[in-house]
């Protein structure tokens, strides 16, 4: 993380300051649904009742009112209901298996550090720019997958792929994103699966929590599940409440259906009146003290809708343009991948026996259920 980003970060999250203590202050009120635009919010009740449609094969009742897995879904957005499907830790589980840790290097081979990544695509994988900032960068670092314990305490066996940016590298600045091709053999990486992004609106709203999946400092894979709450959605970032740390950089931030949202990249630290990071047991930091001992007050996420639509918007040559209609085209969620069966099994979790689509969405409703505005108006009242 660069001073500049940092500073950018803070400068949007102070000028953000009105709307942002307007949103904490319905959802202390228990007004979650009035904390985003009603837009948005219809949004995600949309995508909700679509989604449980699609896996449960209804989302209302007779009366048009939200029933079973749907209204289950809506109250916990509502922070009414924290109970989850046993699904969900079964798919987080395949969904970590996506993510990596980045060995960044200089182009002369020299390390810069640690980051995390994840694979969007069978041959892509999406950082930032402050991780990955140039293809020689890219050329000359790898990441490591299965830098984790398995159930039993101990550390997995890793596998290392490379970077091809000659088969695939863009990146940009602003929006501080990175996407590379692997090198090597697809089958091999895209046995890990992938996760499939989706520049749709209604992922995520205010006041609704997401987890991160990554390797803070270069650490061991981690994840900080459902202790980060969205505060504030700009037109390009979203600013949640975390304790991910440096390095995480990099790593995907999910909704509860484990659809990437976000990628995040920066935070906001804490200061004392005359300007000076703190650190987490409240002293002012030094820098021999580490990035880790800061005290974080907010993070912030790039959309990935955003991300979509700069990378849509690319003039690239044929072989780039066909990876990038792979990744346009990937179903949302979690796609499982062509193998894997030994980390699967390490974990006691059941091998996926083929590979499938998960939270796939369809083109529309059946004509039979109009649960949405209904279903709005129900949460509203």
């Amino acid at each position: 993380m660069t001073a500049e980003l940092l500073q950018q970060t803070a400068q949007r999250f102070a000028e953000r300051q009105p709307e942002r203590n307007e949103h904490l202050a319905k959802l202390r009120a228990g007004a979650v649904l009035e904390a985003d635009t009603p837009e948005r919010v219809r949004q995600r009740v949309a995508r909700v009742a679509r989604m449980v449609i699609e896996t449960e094969g209804t989302a209302t009742s007779a009366s048009g009112q939200p029933s079973g897995a749907a209204q289950t879904v809506l109250e916990r957005i509502m922070g009414k209901n924290d109970l989850m499907s046993v699904r969900y830790l079964e798919l987080a589980l395949r969904v970590a298996r996506t993510v990596g840790r980045v060995h960044v290097k200089a182009a002369d081979g020299s390390p810069r550090g640690y980051g995390t990544g994840f694979l969007v695509t069978p041959q892509l994988l999406l950082t930032n720019n402050h991780v990955l900032d140039s293809a020689a960068s890219a050329g000359a670092s790898r990441v490591e997958m299965d830098f984790q314990e398995n159930v039993d305490g101990r550390l997995l066996t890793s596998t290392f792929f490379g970077f091809d940016p000659a088969s695939f590298f863009t990146t940009d600045k602003g929006l501080d994103f990175t996407l590379v091709a692997l090198k090597g053999d697809p089958a091999k990486a895209s046995s890990y699966g992938w996760n499939g992004l989706a520049a749709a609106e209604g992922k995520v709203i205010v006041g609704e929590y997401v987890s991160i999946i990554q390797h803070p400092s270069g650490e061991r894979k981690q994840v900080a599940i459902r202790e980060n709450r969205i505060i504030d959605v700009l037109e390009s970032y979203l600013h949640y409440q975390t304790d991910t740390s440096p390095g995480s950089s990099g790593s995907p931030v999910f909704n509860d259906q484990w659809e990437v949202v976000a990628l995040h990249h920066s935070g906001v630290p804490k200061k004392d009146a005359q300007g000076r990071l703190l650190t987490k047991d409240g002293r002012v930091w030094t820098q021999d003290m580490g990035e880790q001992q800061i005290q974080w007050i907010a993070n912030e996420g790039v959309r990935i809708s955003r991300i979509l639509k700069h990378v849509e918007g690319l003039s690239l040559p044929g072989g780039q343009a066909a990876l990038r209609k792979q990744l346009l085209e990937s179903p949302a969620g979690w796609q499982g991948g062509t193998g894997g069966a030994r980390e699967v099994a390490e974990m006691n979790v059941p091998e996926v026996s083929e590979p499938r689509e998960a939270w796939m969405w369809p083109e529309a409703a059946p004509a039979a259920v109009t649960a949405p505005e209904s279903a709005v108006e129900w949460l509203m009242a």
